[in-house]
């Protein structure tokens, strides 16, 4: 027999269970199904003070600033000219965080999933179909749900939106080619983050709780062979899925919105965004409008355009090698390349 919810979110990773507190602290039982996959470590990333606003409004602030995650006090940038040192202590909200991304996500999967009303699921989804009034969804182990709304938050792979057809429109080839470091007893005293542009694009580094996170992101038909072979590459380019308000599902975080990690927004926003949908799927399962959901869609998509017109001046301002392949594509603008 299936179980029935109000809500399933497809994924457990921040945005997700961003939907799934939220959905919660508004009064819906929610399924949470996350496919158990062997995940390799890859380091972490940088997160600047806003983080706090998501976390705080879900009531996991408090345990994310005691987690142990690395705050970092300065950022050295080498960007379109002499390097600078910049001191974020006096930047809005304050201090950065450089946290290990996979124990930033462990921990808030067990912080939301002991809450009553979050039902979690390990398995892959093997089937899904809709009816006038329910989706039902078979997962790998024999277990069946039903819901009256979905929510595709699987990250970058997109399951669901490539699953029901969804358009997702692709801006641009970027990946990065990571690999950690041993910590470095210096950089941990002051914590900084560093910022690099280079011929074929550019470099960061910080350190984190497990050592010093070092990535290469560049398009990838561009990276060194030679780099290639010592680094793991990871997708980390800027990506919208469009998702028509009647379709009975939306979508969250990377799965709706994938960032360059330049901006440092993803997780933030992709966790702010996660609340936004929750009111707008809370507000469509009371009254059975849409202009929630439109609102959601309309306010997610004219983020992105921000997004890329504030990432288009910002990679504009490195004129140094105006013929060189990565950076002669974003001075032209070429906009999105394809859509699926």
């Amino acid at each position: 027999m299936a179980h029935s919810y109000d809500v399933c979110i497809l994924g457990a990773g921040p945005a997700a269970l961003s939907v799934a507190s939220r959905l919660v602290d508004l009064g819906r039982e929610v399924a949470v199904v996350d496919r158990s996959v062997t995940v390799r470590p890859w380091g972490g990333e940088s997160f600047t003070a806003a983080i706090r606003a998501p976390l705080a409004a879900l009531g996991l602030w408090e345990a994310f600033a005691e987690a142990g995650h690395v705050r970092g006090y300065e950022r050295q940038v080498a960007w379109g000219g002499d390097p600078v040192s910049e001191s974020t202590i006096v930047q809005p909200g304050g201090h950065m965080w450089h946290v290990d991304r996979m124990r930033f996500d462990a921990d808030l999967c067990r912080a939301v999933c002991r809450r009553d009303g979050v039902f979690l699921y390990r398995g892959k989804l093997r089937n899904i179909d809709r009816s006038a009034t329910n989706w039902r969804l078979a997962l790998d182990q024999g277990a069946e749900l039903t819901a009256r709304y979905l929510v595709d938050a699987t990250g970058r792979s997109r399951a669901l939106a490539k699953r029901l057809g969804a358009r997702i429109s692709f801006h641009d080839r970027l990946i990065g080619l990571v690999t950690m470091g041993p910590a470095d007893s210096g950089s941990f005293r002051v914590a900084a983050m560093m910022i690099q542009s280079t011929p074929f694009g550019w470099w960061y580094a910080a350190p984190v709780p497990r050592g010093r996170v070092v990535a290469l992101f560049t398009d990838a038909d561009l990276a060194p062979p030679v780099v290639r072979q010592h680094l793991r590459p990871v997708p980390a380019n800027s990506v919208f899925t469009d998702v028509p308000v009647e379709a009975g599902w939306l979508a969250v975080g990377d799965a709706c919105v994938a960032h360059d990690p330049l901006c440092g927004w993803g997780v933030q926003r992709a966790m702010s965004n996660g609340i936004l949908a929750a009111d707008a799927i809370d507000d469509h399962l009371r009254t059975g409008r849409v202009s929630s959901l439109a609102a959601y869609r309309d306010h997610c998509r004219q983020q992105f355009e921000d997004y890329l017109a504030g990432m288009a001046r910002h990679y504009g301002m490195e004129q140094r090698w105006p013929d060189a392949p990565f950076w002669a594509r974003r001075i032209n603008g070429a906009g999105a390349e394809k859509g699926v």
